[in-house]
C-alpha cells in the first residue's frame, strides 16, 4: 500500500494522448476496513477499488459488467466535463438507465479537466457500500511547475456497518418524521483505520491529493508542525494560499503542497477526523471520529523515530481554511451579468402516508422512466418544454453560451455539499442568511470548483457558462438526501445537443433490459409532448412525481429491499468553523418540518424557448 501512497520522481511528460483502457467487474467481497466484516462492492476481486490514471486528454474506455446479482449500478466520474460525451456521464435516471446484474456497458470519454477525482456509483444510496474510488488526471506540466519530489494520494471516508438499502429503507420510512439521518459507524483514512506511514526526506516538497468519498461527514484534516499551501481543489489550478487545517466535504477534493523540514528533530502526525456538522443523532465516540496516522522523517538511511505527539482524538481545529477566498490560477473574471437565474431553496416536507422527502424545487426528484438526456434527445421540438421532462426531475432550460446563476437558499440548521454535473461553477457568494443581491460586493475573480458547501440558515449564489450540451445534475452529496430528492436538473442547449450527440446504441440496450425503464421519449414514454399541442399541464399525472402514489422498488436494489417505499411512478466567508456549521451539538437543534398531504396539484404549463 505504502508504494501506492508516495509516487516519487518527476512524472514523464507525454506529448500526445492515448487509449486508456479499463475491464472493471462488479462483485461482492467481504472486508473488515475498521474490524467489523461486511459485504462491500469490489472490482475484479479488488477492495478498496483501484485508482484510474491518466493524462488530461487521454480516451478512457472503462467497462463495467455488474455481478452482483441483486442490485443494478452505473459509474459516474465525478468531476469529468463529458463534452460531446453526456450519456457516459453516468446518473441513473440522467444520463443513463441502471445496468442491471448481468448486463454491461462501456463508458467512452476524454479525461478533462486534470486535477484530483474519483468514480462512483450514481445509482442511488448505493457508492457508500464501497463502489468508490480515486482518479488522477494529470498535467505533467503544472506538477513539474510545482517542484515536487513526489504525490500522496489518499481518501476520507465515513464509514457504515449496515448495507445501504436498509439505512435508506429507513431514512424514507413514513415513520421518520423528521427526515433524521442515520450516523456513521467509524472513518476510514485511505479505506483503513491504521494507514502506513508516509515518508519524508528533509527538505523537499510534496503533492497531497486528497477526495472525501463520504457519504455524509466532512473531514477535518491537519499535519501537526507543518504548512499545507492549497494549490488546486475540484480540478482548478490555484493561486497557491496557505493553511493548517482544512474542511474537506463529500464530494470534494484538494491537492495541497507540504514542505518538508530542512532540519528536523523528530517525525510527526497528522490527523484526520469527522465533523459532525451533519449528524442529526447517534453521534459516535471521538475514537470512532477519529484517524491519527505518521509522518516520518528518513535520511542518510534512518528514520526519526521520536515523534511530535501533541495530537488526540479529542483534537478540534481552531480555524479552517475558507475556500471562498481561493483564486483560479487561470484568473477567471466574474462571470456578469447573468442571463438566467434558477432559484433553489433546501425543501424538507413530510408527506402523509409516505414519509420524508428533501427538494431544491417544488418537488423532491424523483427518477423518470426515460432518462431526462434520452428525453431531450428524442423529443424533437418537445424538448423545449419542461413538462416534457416531467416535474418529478425538477427541470430547468438554459440557452447555449448564457451565463447561469444558480442562487440558493437554504433555511436549514444544517450544511450540504452542492455538487454540479458537467462543469465548475463560480462560488460569486455564500453567507448565512439571504442575498441582499449587491453586485458590487461580489469578487472580480470568484473561486472556481464543481461541489460547495451552502452553511446552515444560509445561502449561495453560483454562476457558470452554458458551453457544455447536455442535461446536467445539480444535487446534494449526502447521498441519502439525493435518495430523498435533493437534486435538479439543468438541461443545457437541446438544440445544440440534438445536432452534436446521440444516444449510443448500447445504451438502449442497457435500457431495454432494466425492467420498468424505456431509451427513448418523454416523461411518460411517449413520443413528443406528454399531451396536448403547446405542453402537458397534467405531466405530474403521467410521469413520475411524488404526488403519485404507486408502490415499487426504488434506487439501486433488484431484490426488492426497498418494495414498502411508497414513490414516484411513471459574498463574504469567515477564516473560522462557523460558517460550515461545525460548532454546536446538532441533537439540540430544534427541528421543525412542513407537513402535506399526499394529493394532486393544479400543475402550470411552462415553456422556455432556446
Amino acid at each position: 500500500m505504502l508504494q501506492q501512497l508516495l509516487l516519487l520522481g518527476a512524472l514523464t511528460r507525454i506529448s500526445c494522448a492515448k487509449l486508456v483502457e479499463y475491464d472493471f467487474n462488479l462483485e461482492w467481497v467481504n472486508r473488515a476496513p475498521d474490524g467489523y466484516q461486511r459485504p462491500v462492492i469490489g472490482i475484479n476481486g479488488q477492495w478498496p477499488l483501484p485508482i484510474i490514471e491518466v493524462n488530461k486528454g487521454d480516451r478512457l474506455a472503462v467497462r463495467v459488467k455488474n455481478s452482483l446479482g441483486n442490485e443494478s449500478t452505473s459509474l459516474h466520474f465525478h468531476g469529468m466535463y463529458q463534452y460531446g460525451s453526456a450519456a457516459y456521464d453516468g446518473g441513473v435516471g440522467v444520463s443513463q438507465c441502471p445496468i442491471y446484474p448481468g448486463d454491461e456497458f462501456t463508458y467512452y470519454f476524454e479525461a478533462n479537466p486534470a486535477g484530483t477525482f474519483w468514480y462512483h456509483s450514481h445509482d442511488k444510496g448505493q457508492y457508500p457500500d464501497g463502489q468508490r474510488g480515486i482518479m488522477i488526471v494529470h498535467d505533467p506540466e503544472w506538477e513539474e511547475s510545482l517542484d515536487i519530489a513526489g504525490q500522496v494520494y489518499f481518501s476520507l471516508s465515513d464509514w457504515y456497518h449496515t448495507e445501504q438499502p436498509f439505512l435508506a429503507n429507513r431514512y424514507l420510512s413514513v415513520e421518520n418524521t423528521y427526515g433524521d439521518l442515520p450516523s456513521p459507524d467509524t472513518f476510514l483514512f485511505n479505506d483503513t483505520r491504521h494507514p502506513p506511514p508516509m515518508i519524508f526526506e528533509p527538505g523537499k516538497r510534496y503533492l497531497f491529493r486528497m477526495v472525501s468519498v463520504s457519504a455524509l461527514a466532512c473531514t477535518i484534516f491537519h499535519i501537526d508542525g507543518h504548512v499545507m499551501t492549497v494549490v488546486g481543489a475540484d480540478g482548478v489550478h490555484n493561486h497557491p494560499q496557505d493553511t493548517t487545517t482544512l474542511l474537506v466535504c463529500p464530494g470534494q477534493r484538494y491537492d495541497v503542497v507540504v514542505q518538508a523540514k530542512t532540519n528536523p528533530t523528530s517525525s510527526f502526525r497528522f490527523i484526520a477526523k469527522m465533523a459532525t456538522a451533519m449528524f442529526t443523532q447517534d453521534i459516535p465516540s471521538d475514537e470512532d471520529l477519529t484517524v491519527i496516522g505518521s509522518i516520518l522523517y528518513r535520511f542518510d538511511g534512518k528514520t526519526l523515530d521520536f515523534l511530535y505527539d501533541s495530537l488526540n482524538s479529542s483534537w478540534l481545529p481552531t480555524g479552517v481554511y475558507n475556500d471562498f477566498y481561493m483564486k483560479p490560477l487561470n484568473n477567471t473574471p466574474l462571470l456578469s451579468p447573468p442571463d438566467r437565474t434558477i432559484n433553489l431553496r433546501t425543501n424538507q416536507t413530510y408527506y402523509q402516508g409516505i414519509g420524508t422527502r428533501i427538494g431544491l424545487g417544488a418537488e423532491p426528484y424523483t427518477l423518470p422512466q426515460v432518462p431526462s438526456l434520452f428525453t431531450a434527445l428524442s423529443t424533437g421540438d418537445a424538448a423545449f418544454n419542461l413538462s416534457t421532462y416531467g416535474p418529478g426531475v425538477d427541470p430547468y432550460l438554459a440557452k447555449d453560451g448564457e451565463i447561469v446563476q444558480i442562487y440558493m437558499e437554504n433555511p436549514q440548521p444544517w450544511p450540504h455539499p452542492m455538487h454540479l454535473h458537467g462543469h465548475e461553477f463560480q462560488v460569486a457568494a455564500r453567507w448565512i442568511g439571504t442575498w441582499d443581491h449587491n453586485e458590487t460586493a461580489l469578487p472580480a475573480v470568484p473561486a472556481m470548483r464543481d461541489t460547495v458547501v451552502i452553511p446552515p440558515n444560509g445561502y449561495l449564489v453560483l454562476r457558470f457558462r452554458a458551453d457544455n450540451p447536455g442535461v446536467w445534475l445539480f444535487h446534494c452529496h449526502i447521498d441519502l438526501h439525493l435518495v430523498g430528492g435533493m437534486a435538479s436538473i439543468i438541461v443545457e442547449a437541446p438544440d445544440v445537443l440534438q445536432r452534436t450527440q446521440s444516444i449510443p446504441g448500447q445504451a438502449l440496450n442497457v435500457c431495454n433490459n432494466a425492467p420498468g425503464w424505456s431509451g427513448t421519449g418523454n416523461c411518460a414514454g411517449g413520443r413528443g409532448l406528454v399531451a396536448g399541442p403547446e405542453c402537458d399541464c397534467d405531466a405530474g399525472n403521467k410521469c413520475n412525481t411524488i404526488f403519485n402514489s404507486n408502490t415499487e422498488s426504488m434506487g439501486a436494489l433488484v431484490g426488492g429491499w426497498f418494495n414498502e417505499i411508497i414513490i414516484g411512478n411513471g459574498s463574504a466567508g469567515t477564516s473560522g468553523v462557523e460558517a460550515y456549521g461545525m460548532e454546536g451539538n446538532p441533537q439540540k437543534v430544534e427541528r421543525k418540518m412542513e407537513e402535506k398531504k399526499v394529493s394532486r396539484r393544479k400543475c402550470e404549463c411552462k415553456k422556455e424557448e432556446v
